[in-house]
């Protein structure tokens, strides 16, 4: 019985049960910052520097579950998470950033060239705040927010779950391709909840999760889906707000509207993921990234960093 639960030639709980303890106390957290934490900063302060403290706090306390987990549970070091802090890990996190920044300018500009969306605003600020501070809650906000969630859904999800599919029956390719769909799906359903959302926005959403499980799973390192999710959650949130109807939420550099009508391509009132025309940019980006990889790297494949087990183990892991 004790086999289920810990691997004697390594020391250490079996990946499977690493990922449901990791994944329970990460969502407890979440949870609870969303709910209780959310109105007693709601009263306290205004709402985009409330998300500023709930969004810091979050994550201050994933990264010592991170450390935690990596000291006790995975017992390797933090940085094998994804965190290289080489030259080439800072060049990928300037490629995600500008791809995101390119994905959805594109996206906007042939909504508007067609006449699915308008502008109605430009340099908007919640009531009573200076709009350079507002911006920049927005930035913390959306670095945190990316960084919490690439952490968890690929860093640390991903890593294990490759570590413990991996086997002779399993080889390190599916074990890899099998560990970056699960957590897609999960990252899927976390969003389900959102409001406005729709069964294709949920989809798109899972891909979403494969482009950002691919992106990790071809440099072995977060740089480029960090980059990548930031520049596309702020410019689609913050650069052309989504949310003119709802200013308190943040600073605005443009205010768009769009139409209803169109809503099957712009995922109108949801964020882009909600339309086609988000499947297809998550489509060139991952493409965008496959070239990326091969321009950088020389080949596109998949690192095998993910299936090894830290240095000390002698062999992988199994769920």
């Amino acid at each position: 019985m004790k086999g289920l639960f810990w691997n004697r030639r390594e020391a250490r709980l079996r990946a499977g049960w690493r990922v449901v303890l990791f994944v329970v106390a990460s969502g407890v957290v979440s949870t609870a910052l969303a709910g209780p934490g959310r109105r007693v900063l709601g009263r306290l302060l205004p709402v985009v520097y409330a998300n500023v403290v709930e969004v810091v706090v979050l994550v201050l306390l994933i990264g010592v579950f991170l450390w935690m987990a990596a000291r006790w549970l995975d017992r390797r070091p933090i940085v094998d998470y994804g965190f290289h802090l080489s030259r080439a890990w800072w060049l990928d996190l300037g490629f995600g950033l500008a791809l995101g920044v390119v994905l959805m300018a594109g996206v906007y500009a042939l909504a508007l060239a067609i006449g699915w969306v308008k502008v109605t605003g430009t340099v908007v600020s919640p009531p009573g705040q200076p709009f350079i501070a507002a911006i920049l809650a927005d930035v913390v906000v959306v670095v945190g927010i990316a960084g919490w969630e690439q952490m968890v859904f690929r860093g640390y999800l991903i890593k294990n779950l490759a570590e413990g599919l991996y086997s002779k029956i399993i080889g390190a390719r599916w074990a890899t391709v099998i560990a970056i769909l699960i957590p897609s799906v999960l990252f899927g359903l976390a969003h389900v909840s959102n409001a406005n959302a729709t069964m294709l926005s949920t989809v798109n959403t899972i891909i979403f999760g494969v482009v950002f499980g691919a992106a990790y799973a071809l440099t072995g390192e977060l740089a480029l889906p960090i980059g990548l999710h930031i520049a596309w959650d702020f410019v689609q949130g913050f650069g052309l707000g989504r949310s003119g109807g709802a200013p308190g939420l943040g600073a605005f550099l443009v205010v768009v509207e769009g139409d209803s009508a169109a809503r099957l391509w712009t995922g109108w009132p949801f964020t882009v993921e909600g339309g086609l025309l988000g499947t297809g940019a998550l489509v060139v980006g991952l493409l965008l990234i496959a070239a990326w990889v091969r321009l950088r790297r020389g080949s596109v494949r998949l690192d095998p960093s993910l299936v090894q087990p830290p240095i000390q183990t002698p062999a992988s892991p199994r769920l």
